[in-house]
């Protein structure tokens, strides 16, 4: 079921962790406004947000939700995402959560530690996604993580997998479901065209020099 909802999602001109929430907005094709906050603006909208960070989506010009996750979380079940029910919801949270893990690894070494952390990380990105190319490869549907269908940890994986994708090209290279996965995924008409807007290609991933 489709939300009659106004969105508002305010974020830096990074694609950091407000790119799975456009992913999801435009894949999806639910109407929003894009509020790019800089340097120079941010002092001001700061204190105008629930915990002074961002992304923060407004609903209906009033209610401000912050934290990443949640407004994945919240846009997933108003807009038929998360599950036909709880066990389903169960299971797209539970990989949901297992991408978050990987999520802060990667960016522990990127802001603390990327000089020497790096090649580590890099050659940890096998054993950390084998889960998920062990649950790609049981099923016959590679375009979707789990349940034959479209769900959102499908939007947060495929998100994850762009950062790693551009830390390292490669490192898909030994995981044939998840790169199989991450090419059609990518391949979905909405998501190629976002991607390829200029603006998009030339947002960093993180707020540092390194990618």
């Amino acid at each position: 079921a489709m939300s009659s909802n106004t969105y508002e999602l305010t974020y830096f001109p990074v694609k950091g962790l407000g790119n799975m929430i456009r992913l999801i907005l435009e894949d999806q094709s639910i109407e929003y406004k894009f509020n790019l906050i800089t340097k120079d603006t941010w002092a001001e909208v700061k204190p105008t947000t629930p915990f002074g960070q961002l992304p923060v989506l407004t609903i209906n010009g009033e209610t401000k939700i912050s934290q990443s996750h949640t407004i994945a979380r919240y846009l997933g079940r108003e807009h038929g995402l998360m599950g036909s029910n709880n066990i389903e919801q169960a299971q797209i949270e539970m990989w949901i959560d297992q991408t978050i893990d990987i999520r802060m690894k990667f960016l522990r070494m990127i802001y603390e530690n990327y000089e020497t952390g790096k090649q580590p990380f890099l050659e940890s990105v096998p054993a950390l996604l084998e889960p998920f190319e062990k649950q790609l490869a049981s099923q016959e549907d590679k375009t979707h993580l789990l349940l034959g269908k479209i769900t959102l940890v499908d939007y947060i994986f495929f998100d994850l997998l762009l950062a790693l994708v551009a830390l390292s090209p490669n490192c898909t290279d030994s995981l044939p479901s998840v790169k199989a996965f991450y090419e059609a995924f990518g391949g979905r008409e909405k998501i190629a065209a976002f991607l390829n807007r200029d603006d998009i290609k030339e947002a960093k991933f993180t707020g540092t020099d390194h990618l």
